[in-house]
């Protein structure tokens, strides 16, 4: 027996009691107005805020984007062009629900079960989330209370648009995902 599957061995007779998960406490917020909070820690991540209940909007900012390429939407009351021969690499704007905003950093639960391919947060040019206004908590503690991936397989917090400075400590804005980031928060 080498010594790895020694090793292995050695942990799975290992018979400890189960606990319970510790309880987290739910902090208090940084400041009295976690909407307010959550939009001034959006635009300090170079994201574009919408705050709006009028959807003709989003349906303008969706005509921008299509001028230069493909829009794939998850909204219901915004046309997807991503058809059968419209390639993913090619989308220039998705447009994605989002379900919970964090106030502390500025990141937005994005359910997996609510995209056609979970590529599409990454691959499209630019990224549009609509969220309700009411689905705003302060911290990641309080978030977690909320989000259940393990029921649905996948989700992901999304916090601003991809940006790196690896590379000679340069900025690069979209060199893992999208380039632009516009969060539509519906009143």
């Amino acid at each position: 027996m080498s010594s790895r599957e020694q090793i292995l061995e050695a942990i799975e007779n290992i018979n400890l009691d189960s606990k319970p998960m510790p309880v987290i406490p739910i902090y208090d917020g940084l400041g009295k107005d976690k909407h307010a909070f959550f939009i001034e820690m959006l635009h300090s991540l170079g994201v574009q805020v919408i705050v709006s209940d009028d959807l003709s909007q989003l349906h303008q900012i969706a005509d921008e984007f299509r001028v230069g390429g493909p829009v794939y939407s998850a909204i219901d009351a915004i046309p997807s062009d991503l058809t059968e021969g419209v390639k993913k690499s090619s989308l220039e704007c998705a447009i994605i629900q989002g379900d919970l905003g964090v106030a502390e950093n500025g990141a937005i639960w994005v359910e997996g079960d609510q995209l056609q391919h979970r590529s599409l947060t990454a691959i499209a040019t630019n990224l549009v989330i609509v969220m309700p206004f009411k689905k705003v908590v302060w911290n990641m503690h309080e978030a977690y209370t909320y989000v259940r991936p393990q029921e649905n397989g996948y989700g992901v917090f999304i916090s601003g648009p991809s940006k790196t400075a690896d590379i000679e400590q340069s900025l690069v804005k979209g060199a893992h995902g999208a380039k632009s980031l516009t969060v539509f928060i519906q009143k």
